[in-house]
């Protein structure tokens, strides 16, 4: 192409935010061959990848490289966003978000009552099987090691862990 004023908006943009990079040096920052980019920057439609990988390389917004709406950097998207946003829509979207955030806590405490009731069951067939083998316990090996002394270490481990939940006040009457 022999002048910019014959080149495509996107060309255009493509030349803003490249500035005074050298096709090389976009090359390496795009993983490009350097031809490619050139042909890119003087009119050749770039692909989706040379887009993208400019797009993050320089932290321009996809939106305006693009159409040539909005910003030209990413990070001043956001604020373009909500300078433009109707209030309204502000406030119905941070309903939703607050709707969203209410129906994940609402399952997280679901899921933290289906565990204690789990750790109280095991912690309660624990003691179970705990007394069941106090007379082997005591019977056994005589140095306080071996799989019975391991066993009730862990016995004594998990009924601890059920009493301190048991004694945790309930969540579900609140």
């Amino acid at each position: 192409m022999s002048s910019i004023e014959t080149a495509s908006p996107l060309h255009e943009r493509l030349l803003a935010a490249t500035g005074d990079r050298t096709y090389r040096k976009v090359g390496e920052m795009t993983s490009t061959h350097p031809e490619t980019v050139r042909r890119y920057l003087q009119g050749q439609s770039p692909s989706v990848e040379f887009v993208t990988a400019l797009c993050s390389a320089l932290s321009i917004s996809g939106q305006w490289l693009l159409t040539g709406e909005g910003p030209m950097r990413a990070a001043d998207a956001k604020q373009h966003a909500l300078s433009q946003a109707d209030p309204g829509e502000l406030l119905k979207a941070i309903a939703g978000t607050l709707d969203d955030l209410g129906d994940r806590l609402d399952r997280l405490e679901l899921f933290v009552q289906s565990l204690e009731v789990r750790v109280r069951g095991k912690a309660q067939l624990m003691t179970t099987a705990q007394e069941s083998l106090a007379p082997e316990t005591e019977a056994g090996e005589g140095d306080g090691s071996g799989p019975a002394a391991e066993r009730t270490h862990a016995d004594g481990r998990a009924r601890r862990i059920g009493e301190a939940i048991a004694k945790r006040p309930s969540q579900a009457a609140g």
